[in-house]
């Protein structure tokens, strides 16, 4: 992933992939899944390029710093795969999903433009 990936990106890219899911309960593969809901998002790579240096980047996401991340829902979810509730399932990922439609995207300030006037 891109280190320079801007939040909107980051947001849009994770709503993708999220939404993938929610198909994916439709017609579940437990494992795949799991994996899915597990897996790093792009919302996870912006917040570790956001401060590389500094430990704990769920505490720079957006998403957590908003809605209290990902990592408790995503431990609920993979109880919901591992009793196939599939009703939970869909009930805890559509509610997610929600989420990130009404994630609040700060004002990414654009790059300096260099007067050459100036110079």
């Amino acid at each position: 992933m891109d280190g320079n990936l801007g939040w909107q990106t980051a947001k849009e890219e994770t709503l993708t992939t999220w939404l993938k899911i929610r198909q994916m309960v439709e017609d579940p593969d437990e494992i795949e899944l799991l994996t899915e809901i597990n897996a790093i998002c792009a919302l996870c790579d912006c917040a570790q390029a956001a401060e590389p240096e500094v430990h704990g980047r769920c505490e720079r996401c957006l998403a957590y710093q908003q809605f209290g991340g990902c990592r408790g829902i995503n431990a609920e979810m993979t109880e919901r795969v591992v009793e196939a509730d599939w009703q939970g399932l869909t009930a805890m990922v559509d509610r997610f999903i929600a989420n990130l439609r009404t994630l609040e995207i700060p004002h990414e300030p654009a790059a300096p433009v260099h007067d050459v006037e100036s110079d």
